[in-house]
């Protein structure tokens, strides 16, 4: 199936310009062959976006997306009924393409446009979508991009402390039963001290619970082969703060109550302190 060239930009909310803070809250794709302008907004879940800009009125950010939404409308309108009046389609082009830099062109507002980006799409529509979902729905920060980015925080505060030399990632292992650590002490081929940091944040609860409890599973394993004797540290990140009174954190504190166990800590992943005291850093 041909592909076809898109041009595309991110629709940010900047409503400080002062700190030139944004937020990506939609995508705006062009396919000039197949005389396609589309768009997609962040209309409804909008909750991390009020969250991120605390001190904003949401009606605010409700209001401007509404106008936005209207006026990309009035434009894909206009285009339509432009379609017929054009004698040659390099007129055609040339109207379509001033108008797509138009609307993207930069300004001093609440809503500003990214660069002008391009893509190769058999499906201009259903890449809109792909796009949307990534800059916007971040559908690439899956539960194990999250411990991911758990274990760079962590390193980095263990660098901090000159204490990253000590840890390292190993794998804990006899015959039959094996699991890899990304923070292992060892003394004497013995670890003495791991720590592991568990996303416990997924969008089901079920989900929550069987990671948690996969973890829990794996420290008893290697407890009953007498490979693992020192201490475990989790530094558990969970669900935003918004879904306390939810399910997902009932699951969360469930999970939690289901690792603790002889020699387990557990900690939020923003306790730094008791990280740095677990991992052996005094203060002087």
């Amino acid at each position: 199936m041909t592909r076809l060239a898109c041009q595309y930009a991110i629709v940010r909310f900047m409503p400080y310009i002062e700190t030139g803070e944004f937020a990506n809250v939609g995508i705006l794709l062009w396919a000039p062959k197949n005389r396609y302008l589309g768009f997609k907004l962040l209309r409804k879940k909008h909750a991390r976006i009020t969250q991120f800009f605390e001190e904003l009125d949401r009606g605010v950010y409700l209001k401007t997306m509404a106008n936005l939404d209207a006026e990309l409308c009035r434009v894909q309108g206009m285009l339509k009924d432009q379609i017929a009046e054009f004698g040659d389609k390099d007129r055609e082009y040339g109207f379509h393409k001033g108008l797509f830099q138009e609307l993207i062109r930069p300004r001093e507002t609440i809503v500003r446009f990214s660069e002008q980006r391009a893509v190769l799409a058999e499906n201009p529509e259903r890449a809109l979508t792909e796009l949307y979902e990534h800059y916007v729905g971040r559908n690439f920060v899956t539960p194990e991009y999250q411990e991911t980015v758990l274990e760079r925080g962590i390193k980095k505060l263990l660098e901090q402390r000159d204490l990253a030399k000590r840890f390292t990632k190993r794998r804990i292992e006899d015959q039959l039963y094996r699991v890899t650590f990304p923070f292992v002490e060892q003394k004497d081929n013995e670890a003495i001290r791991v720590i592991k940091p568990l996303f416990l944040g997924q969008n089901e609860s079920t989900a929550i619970i069987e990671h948690g409890g996969k973890w829990k599973l794996r420290v008893d394993q290697l407890r009953e082969r007498d490979l693992l004797r020192g201490p475990v540290l989790f530094p558990v990140k969970g669900p935003e703060p918004s879904q306390v009174n939810g399910v997902r954190f009932e699951a969360f504190e469930e999970a939690l109550a289901n690792l603790a166990g002889d020699g387990i800590e557990i900690a939020l992943h923003t306790e730094k302190d008791r990280i740095l005291e677990f991992a052996g850093w005094r203060a002087h």
